[in-house]
């Protein structure tokens, strides 16, 4: 078998012509091909909380004690973010058995909440950030003494769907 140059050459353009045709066919024969892809998402609605600012504590004295409730006088300020298109829940929780009730001013309305807490729940009409500064009064439970004490709440957010 002769492998001359000149044989050579003649089969690599035989080859060339063979590929240009072939990419020639492909292309036509896919511009007559149509698909339809149909994509759907679905956002899972989230819900942030952080506390900007929160008293450390809670400092119970005598005249506390002998009215039967506190005042705070720090407020605790929040920012929500939430996607959700209906609003949030903002779960207000007592980790301290310090109170039998509470009362929340700073939202929509003034709240009364139990020894344990309670959800507060905040409607809107599209996903947004809301900044919160809420005062409480605490009802002390029987039994306490005069004192500095953990502060007794925290906090936790779940988006309404």
């Amino acid at each position: 078998m002769d492998l001359s140059k000149s044989s050579h050459n003649h089969g690599l353009s035989t080859a060339r012509i063979a590929l240009i045709v072939a990419a020639s066919v492909t292309a036509a024969g896919a511009r007559d091909v149509r698909s339809d892809l149909n994509v759907s998402v679905t956002v899972r609605a989230i819900a942030k909380i952080d506390v900007q600012s929160a008293p450390a504590d809670l400092a119970i004295s005598d005249a506390d004690l002998q009215r039967g409730f506190i005042d705070v006088v720090q407020p605790t300020n929040l920012t929500v973010r939430s996607n959700s298109p209906s609003g949030f829940a903002l779960e207000v929780l007592t980790v301290a058995p310090l109170l039998s009730a509470m009362r929340v001013v700073g939202l929509d309305s003034e709240l009364m909440l139990g020894a344990e807490g309670g959800t507060i729940v905040q409607r809107w009409r599209k996903p947004q950030i809301v900044d919160l500064s809420l005062k409480f009064r605490f009802t002390l439970a029987p039994g306490l003494r005069a004192g500095d004490y953990p502060w007794p709440v925290r906090f936790a957010v779940r988006p309404l769907e």
